[in-house]
């Protein structure tokens, strides 16, 4: 993905704000990168940590440099990332890293960047961990937060960070853009919910996790009709082929767009998965389709707190799709 065309084509403020900031040399010593979901923000919170840590330029890091491949594999020793979509971050590291980045750089520059994906995501210990960190910055040390969710975050935390917002891309634009790079038009449609870029939606086509996980929402929605089949395909199958926390994050994000798109329908609305018409006409019959997605949200949200995915999962479905 070529991270400065995105921004200069796509997202021309944060674009500005970023180059004018490594041009002058007045990088803030936070950054909070707010985006909904399908915006790259993980992948543009490495490129502005390469460009911050790379000395030799003011202004955007070269893609082809050793420091951006380092970064983007995560094995600067100066740099640490926190993805709480992949895994619970603990107060102990929060506070580890407050110790860690005290001492003198191990790396040529001397700059030092922290990173934590979905900063909403923490607990309450490790957020007032970090608020004590942004609240007493480190000399030469920059964080970058990013979040889906300004709204839940911590007023203490936003008033200490420079927010920056980043704007989906037309839906419908971003469907036959990726269709012109020769992505499939059902995968584009699909995909372009997960991914607000039509690169990164060619680079995942053929993704093989995701189209798992895609394959199997769609095939338990096929059933939504035919209750007893769609008990027996989520008891035998789907809870045979989800692993872990972030797979049946995915997995509920597809149900949710799924039903999302069905209530178009029913509003008369323009729905993106018109391939899918004949799902969402099986989802349109459903009762109570507005409070249906609502028990969807929420069981999603509940995964952070319950290590029972097939448990929860069961409950969910039977309240949704049982007669």
């Amino acid at each position: 993905m070529d991270y400065v065309n995105y921004l200069k084509t796509y997202q021309e403020i944060p674009y500005h704000i970023f180059e004018n900031a490594l041009k002058s040399n007045k990088i803030f010593h936070a950054y909070l990168l707010v985006g909904e979901k399908g915006t790259p923000l993980l992948n543009i919170a490495k490129f502005l940590a390469a460009s911050i840590i790379d000395d030799s330029t003011s202004t955007f890091i070269d893609q082809d440099s050793l420091i951006f491949k380092r970064v983007f594999d995560e094995n600067y020793v100066d740099l640490r990332v926190f993805d709480t979509k992949t895994r619970s971050i603990k107060i102990d590291e929060i506070r580890n890293l407050e110790f860690d980045f005290s001492k003198t750089g191990s790396e040529k520059s001397s700059k030092k960047v922290y990173i934590i994906n979905l900063v909403e995501n923490l607990s309450l210990d490790a957020t007032n961990a970090l608020l004590k960190f942004l609240e007493e910055p480190l000399k030469d040390t920059y964080a970058i937060l990013t979040t889906e969710n300004e709204k839940s975050l911590l007023p203490t935390i936003i008033s200490r960070v420079q927010t920056v917002h980043f704007s989906l891309l037309p839906q419908q634009d971003l469907i036959d853009n990726a269709i012109s790079l020769g992505v499939k038009e059902e995968d584009a449609q699909i995909l372009s919910f997960f991914f607000n870029n039509p690169e990164l939606i060619k680079e995942n086509e053929n993704n093989t996790k995701l189209k798992k996980i895609i394959g199997l929402g769609i095939n338990l929605l096929d059933l939504s009709d035919t209750y007893p089949l769609l008990l027996t395909y989520l008891l035998n199958t789907i809870f045979k082929s989800l692993k872990d926390k972030t797979e049946y994050r995915e997995f509920y994000d597809l149900l949710i767009i799924f039903f999302k798109e069905a209530l178009k329908i029913k509003f008369k609305e323009q729905s993106y998965l018109q391939n899918y018409d004949k799902i969402l006409f099986k989802l349109v019959r459903i009762n109570d389709l507005e409070d249906k997605v609502l028990i969807l949200m929420n069981a999603r949200n509940e995964i952070n707190y319950n290590l029972n995915f097939s448990l929860l999962t069961y409950k969910t479905i039977k309240d949704i799709f049982e007669n």
